[in-house]
């Protein structure tokens, strides 16, 4: 099974929401799709499920190309969009029921594949209940479950635990987990603790730009420092991104002539040759300091990086 995105654009009117993304999956597992609200990240899941057609660039899935091959594409994939498309008026088991006919299942094994998607997550003492009188939990739950059904080898999650409460976050994560064994699972979210705790691949979108695609195991191997010095900011930053192992610098923040900045490098002797150009070019330092680099700060630089480049423009 793969999943294969190759430059693709998505332009609603003038608006450009996805710009240019490409990335692979050919192996199961949990994939993270992170970013700020208003990145494109829904976008890209909803043209990954057909429910959307790239502006250009294509898609394919299992071989299937998401344009000229979408049933084939359906075949393959369990959906489950943020806002929830079960039918309000329809009782759990009955909503579930009608959907696993148009997904083929067949008859002899239906009813044992509803009974463990309502296992799974949670639903089966709500089965004979109104969707549309549930709470948002259980609604986010029931979509859960239609993705689930007939054990799909590509699930496409958007905001998979929003309106869930501890304990119901927690035991979807955990069947997350267990799915993830032998499917592809995608997620999109712009919680960083939940991407961090649940993948392990992270695609970072800003803008509708794929500005990072990395593995967790390679953002821990990285290192980092912070680093606050007086002196020419546009300096600065081409000096310390030109040192041996720097892979990004980013500024964190400037006043009075003071520059914070944080670099990430894959080599602690970055530091030392950070401190070394400071006092060749009789720089000003105030603050020179490891730091360890978490998803969440790599994110933050990734973003600064981006807003100094717009601002470029």
């Amino acid at each position: 099974m793969s999943l294969v995105v190759q430059n693709v654009t998505k332009n609603y009117g003038a608006f450009r929401a996805v710009d240019r993304v490409s990335f692979e999956i050919r192996q199961p597992g949990l994939v993270g799709l992170i970013g700020p609200n208003g990145a494109g990240k829904s976008s890209v899941l909803r043209m990954l499920a057909t429910f959307l057609q790239p502006s250009s660039g294509s898609i394919q899935i299992g071989g299937c190309d998401t344009v000229l091959d979408p049933l084939g594409v359906q075949r393959q994939i369990g959906y489950s969009p943020e806002q929830g498309s079960a039918q309000q008026e329809s009782r759990v088991e009955e909503y579930l029921a009608f959907r696993a006919r148009l997904k083929g299942l067949e008859r002899r094994t239906r009813q044992s594949e509803i009974d463990r998607c309502l296992a799974a997550c949670q639903l089966t003492a709500v089965r004979r209940r109104l969707i549309g009188r549930l709470s948002l939990g259980f609604r986010r739950r029931v979509g859960l479950a239609d993705a689930l059904l007939g054990q799909p080898p590509v699930l496409l999650l958007d905001e998979p635990t929003i309106g869930l409460d501890p304990l119901q976050v927690r035991e979807t994560r955990r069947l997350l987990a267990d799915v993830a064994q032998g499917s592809i699972v995608l997620l999109s979210t712009h919680l960083l603790a939940e991407a961090e705790g649940l993948c392990d691949r992270i695609l970072v979108l800003i803008r509708g730009r794929l500005v990072s695609d990395l593995r967790l195991a390679e953002l821990q191997a990285q290192q980092g420092f912070e680093i606050e010095l007086a002196a020419p900011l546009a300096e600065c930053q081409a000096a310390l991104g030109e040192l041996p192992t720097v892979t990004a610098v980013a500024v964190q923040h400037t006043a009075g002539g003071w520059h914070r900045l944080a670099v990430s490098c894959s080599a602690d002797e970055a530091r030392v040759l950070a401190a070394q150009v400071c006092i060749q070019r009789g720089w000003s330092l105030r603050e020179l300091r490891s730091a360890q680099v978490s998803l969440e700060e790599h994110f933050v630089r990734l973003s600064l990086l981006s807003d100094q480049r717009r601002g470029a423009a």
